[in-house]
């Protein structure tokens, strides 16, 4: 449902906590990193929207005494951003209707849970476009003045024009063409600062530039402020004034050094080898073609030319024949190319292309001529001819366009998936980049599980480990173990793409959790057997909480391994906890019984977390994720994590926040008393247990 990296902000109104949990639980299984406050009153509310930011609320019609109206009431009088999703057991037209005139976004009915998370959803995207746009309309108010500033401090005489009519001229400008102020000039047509030898040809350049409307320059005379004519050089391009289209003028009047300066402009834009245009080159006119496709309708496409195989090209032949090659493919992209197209070498081995004015099926008829005439070509190297292939990848451009960058990823990926076409392993294809539908890729539940399954039973399930370094000084090393899944394509799912899944077996679940627990204490009691202090931090899912048979076999494993009872710590999700308690507790207490420690991972989201702690005898707490990607941008995340930290130490427990990538972060959490702290800014998971703690006071 969003990124992994993003929290949900949630505020709920529902009959009971049960009701509160439930949507809670639903929105983490989508994949949102969740944190809900259940409304209790009015007041309640009116506390809540005026200390925090929230993204959603989603509420039963009527609560008690508390009605939606009063619930859009509130959230208009405070002028807050707030999508409200209101959940009814019977949906009634009229209700709807009411409903969304009062500022609701839908009702939805409360069975309906697939209908709510696609509402949801859309809601959600909404909202992100709405904040966005705010935050753009602050930024472009800014760069406006910025602007301002430029244009005034700027030694360039600067105009715009509309309708051949002066609407702003800059300090330069008015002292070129003798006047005193804007205001003086507004009105004045341009054709009275060219000198009458010259109106007639400026006459057919402004024809010209209208119908064309890219940038362009004229050299021209003008008149001074003494009436006296000069020559002048003239930049025109497309800008917007007062939130008008209108024509951006700049003059040089010193054009002594013009084509100096043209020639050296040419040079900095162009590859030196090939002699076609560089990287920074082709992303800004790649800027322009899409500024066009959203602002006018234009459409076009982005070729993305892979010579195949090119490394093992360069050890066959060398490098200097290499650039051969390269040129040699250059030079037939030109053969190929209109006066229109942007041609770029954007790498050692990739070229792009930009053409506009084109549809999908005639770019793909373009990529399979150049295609087929690099298959053909015949590359002479003195003592020997070589031949090569390209893969080459299309991107259309159209008013849908997202950002230039993206649009260069998307060719970019349709470039690498033709060696996934049949046939086409090697490369040697041309392939159009389409949007996946959904994001499970095609992953079928049935095939994961068969695929989990076998994965098992010839032990190529993958096992990393990342470290946690501690805050406190304690000197014992400690690894959280990770388990991964290697795909065909040679990717690899996390334990939490499949894990959480409904669709595989609690079954197939706990065979995974005991192959884990096996392999891990293995290669830990080899690791502890070389001196090392080293304690394993082993992640179980719900389904083992269930397992009464675990904890004796946990047992015999760890006594099996050579292992100390302290060494392995068993981690379970605050999720699975809160959705079975006694079952959590009842698992943690038999580990207590047998000296094993436990640890509750993704702590802090649920409605009443520490309520729920005081039923588990737990000895760790990782918090959830999400507060360390806020701290440095959210005071009330920073606020509720060290109050929630706080509660955690009073009841003494070990504290661990992973995610931690900044030396901001570790200040603040170190202030803040943590006990352990786990993320790429300590090391990413590894395959081997490598971490050297002996540094780790320097972090």
């Amino acid at each position: 449902m969003s990124s992994s990296r993003d929290t949900l902000h949630l505020l709920l109104l529902t009959e009971t906590q049960n009701e509160a949990e439930s949507l809670v639980s639903l929105m983490r299984n989508s994949g949102s990193a969740t944190r809900a406050h259940q409304i209790r009153s009015l007041s309640d509310l009116n506390e809540q929207l005026q200390e925090k930011s929230w993204d959603l609320l989603i509420a039963h019609p009527r609560v008690g005494d508390i009605g939606y109206e009063d619930l859009l009431k509130l959230i208009r009088r405070l002028n807050k951003d707030l999508p409200v999703i209101l959940i009814a057991e019977d949906v009634d037209p009229m209700v709807m209707e009411s409903a969304i005139k009062r500022g609701a976004c839908t009702v939805v009915p409360a069975d309906e849970t697939n209908l709510l998370l696609l509402v949801i959803q859309r809601e959600l995207n909404h909202l992100r476009t709405r904040r966005d746009l705010r935050t753009l309309e602050v930024r472009i108010r800014d760069a406006e003045k910025r602007s301002h500033n430029l244009l005034e401090s700027s030694k360039d005489a600067i105009a715009y024009i509309h309708d051949g009519m002066h609407v702003f001229a800059n300090h330069a400008y008015l002292e070129l063409f003798g006047y005193e102020s804007v205001e003086e000039l507004e009105g004045m047509p341009i054709m009275d600062m060219i000198d009458a030898s010259a109106q007639q040809g400026f006459k057919a350049f402004l024809r010209n530039y209208h119908n064309e409307g890219n940038t362009q320059e004229l050299r021209t005379t003008g008149i001074n402020g003494e009436g006296k004519p000069f020559p002048m050089r003239l930049t025109f391009s497309q800008a917007t004034y007062a939130e008008e289209r209108c024509t951006q003028v700049v003059i040089s009047a010193n054009t002594d050094n013009a084509e100096l300066e043209a020639k050296l402009k040419e040079i900095s834009s162009r590859d030196l080898m090939t002699g076609l245009y560089n990287k920074p080159t082709f992303i800004s006119r790649l800027e322009e073609a899409v500024d066009k496709a959203v602002l006018q309708g234009a459409r076009g496409a982005v070729l993305y030319v892979n010579i195949d195989h090119f490394g093992k090209l360069k050890s066959e032949i060398g490098i200097s024949h290499t650039d051969t090659v390269v040129s040699e493919v250059a030079n037939m992209l030109k053969s190929q190319s209109t006066e229109g197209d942007v041609l770029a070498r954007i790498g050692e081995d990739i070229f792009c292309c930009l053409r506009m004015g084109i549809d999908a099926e005639s770019a793909l008829d373009f990529a399979e001529q150049i295609r087929g005439r690099v298959e053909h070509m015949l590359i002479d190297l003195g003592k020997r001819t070589v031949t090569v292939t390209v893969s080459i990848g299309l991107a259309l451009i159209t008013e849908n366009s997202s950002r230039p960058d993206e649009i260069l990823q998307q060719s970019h990926h349709a470039a690498d998936d033709v060696r996934t076409l049949e046939g086409k392993e090697r490369g040697n294809g041309v392939h159009l980049f389409q949007p996946k539908e959904s994001d499970d890729q095609g992953r079928s539940a049935e095939s994961l599980e068969t695929r989990l399954a076998d994965s098992i039973r010839s032990n190529t399930l993958r096992l990393l480990f990342q470290p946690m370094i501690s805050l406190r000084g304690d000197e014992t090393e400690h690894y959280e173990t990770l388990l991964r899944l290697p795909l065909p394509d040679g990717e690899e799912l996390s334990a939490g793409d499949f894990l959480n899944s409904p669709e595989i077996s609690d079954e197939l679940k706990k065979k995974i959790d005991r192959w884990v627990i096996l392999h891990t204490t293995k290669l830990l009691g080899e690791h502890r057997a070389k001196g090392h202090n080293t304690r394993m931090f082993i992640n179980l899912s719900g389904a083992s909480l269930c397992d009464d048979t675990l904890p004796g076999w946990i047992g015999v494993a760890i006594n099996a391994a050579k292992l100390p009872k302290g060494s392995v710590i068993f981690q379970f999700n605050e999720e699975d906890a809160g959705r079975m308690l006694k079952q959590a507790q009842m698992f943690t207490q038999a580990l207590t019984d047998k000296a094993i420690p436990s640890s509750v991972s993704r702590f802090g989201c649920a409605l009443n977390p520490l309520q729920m702690l005081k039923h588990l005898t737990v000895d760790y707490v990782k918090v959830d994720g999400s507060f360390t990607q806020e701290l440095g941008s959210n005071p009330d995340t920073q606020k509720h994590l060290k109050e929630l930290l706080a509660d955690l130490h009073e009841e003494e427990k070990q504290t661990i926040v992973p995610l931690v990538e900044s030396a901001t972060s570790v200040a603040s959490l170190w202030q803040m008393g943590v006990h352990f702290i786990q993320g790429y800014y300590v090391q990413p998971p590894q395959s081997a247990m490598t971490f050297d703690f002996a540094e780790d006071n320097e972090i």
